[in-house]
């Protein structure tokens, strides 16, 4: 699906992000220049923290698809933990080399990715500071558009650009987001809190362990490989958690884990589940 490069018109786009640098066309002058080279549909700009939410820049879906991304749903995303957790290098990297091996298949995507339809992701995460990366998100639409290897080659040739783009759109960004984000620290710092105490009144540490690797998306097979146990006990621990938290399927967890962030409030200290059932 790649296109023949085109030395002059790339040129021509490079040459519009230097005009721009400083203005919101640079990064519509590097995207039109990737797409024209590397075709894709969807896309997504956002800064990662690691102390606070996501910062969205600009995103071409729907702003009901988008909509409570930062409030919540960036804590399971593979993309988002690969960055958090340190285990990529910098560069463009495809959604299915860094989500769970059986992710398409649970309720999780089903419920989050599936609705945009079939399609392939792939991201740049680019490091613009200690603590802040550069996240911008490509996607094909439609199936079997996976991007070819020739084609992540050329992406991360880009790389530069890209990564000199987003550095300046975050240096523009940086003083106003620092004056005012107090409350996003708090707010993240919170929604961390409540992830790891979520289920703990409940469960026991292994189904509390298991709970969160289903909230972020694994199927008991990946589970079985990332602890090293069975497929079988897997599936007796999640019998387990859906009966003592009253419910049937990974869906239902993902629901019941944002339903109970809503109840707890600004307490970090405890299981979110509490204030549920005191509520």
């Amino acid at each position: 699906m790649q296109k023949t490069f085109n030395f002059e018109k790339w040129n021509q786009h490079v040459g519009n992000v230097i005009s721009g640098i400083d203005t919101p066309a640079a990064l519509s002058s590097m995207l039109d220049g990737i797409a024209d080279i590397v075709p894709f549909e969807l896309w997504y700009v956002a800064f990662y923290r690691r102390e606070a939410p996501p910062i969205e820049i600009a995103y071409s879906y729907s702003d009901t698809d988008r909509e409570n991304y930062v409030e919540g749903p960036y804590l399971l995303d593979p993309f988002y933990n690969a960055y958090i957790e340190n285990t990529i290098e910098p560069g463009c990297h495809a959604m299915r080399d860094l989500a769970p091996s059986d992710f398409k298949s649970t309720d999780f995507f089903q419920q989050y990715y599936a609705p945009w339809g079939p399609g392939n992701e792939v991201a740049f995460i680019l490091p613009v500071d200690d603590e802040t990366a550069a996240h911008v998100s490509i996607t094909r639409r439609g199936k079997g558009v996976r991007f070819l290897s020739s084609e992540m080659r050329t992406l991360n040739q880009m790389v530069p650009l890209v990564k000199a783009v987003m550095g300046r759109v975050w240096d523009r960004m940086r003083p106003e987001i620092q004056s005012s984000d107090r409350f996003n620290i708090d707010f993240h710092v919170r929604m961390t809190q409540a992830f790891r105490m979520f289920g703990t009144s409940v469960l026991t540490d292994r189904e509390s362990e298991i709970a969160h690797f289903l909230l972020k998306g694994h199927s008991a097979k990946s589970i079985a490989r990332l602890l090293d146990i069975s497929p079988g006990t897997v599936r007796n621990h999640m019998k387990s958690i859906y009966a003592k938290l009253e419910i049937s399927s990974q869906s239902e967890l993902f629901g019941l884990f944002f339903e109970a962030l809503s109840h707890a409030g600004g307490d970090i200290t405890s299981d979110p589940l509490s204030f549920m059932q005191t509520s």
